[in-house]
């Protein structure tokens, strides 16, 4: 491997790591809302990270079907 392609897998790696986290953190707000549960944030800022969950799960799923194009 060479040093492009490992400085690229560092930073898919750390894109990873920090779209897991985002799903991680925004967890309990997903679940209340789509539970019609009152807003967890005092700030209403439920939609906002919502939608940030939604877009980071998609990422990881489509980086997760990228790698399965290289494996099959």
């Amino acid at each position: 491997m060479g040093a492009r392609m490992n400085k690229e897998k560092i930073i898919l790696d750390k894109i990873t790591k920090w779209l897991k986290e985002e799903v991680t953190d925004n967890q309990d707000i997903v679940d209340a809302y789509d539970n019609g549960d009152k807003a967890i944030t005092t700030s209403g800022d439920d939609d906002i990270l919502y939608s940030r969950y939604e877009c980071s799960k998609g990422l990881l799923n489509q980086i997760d079907k990228w790698g399965q194009e290289w494996i099959d």
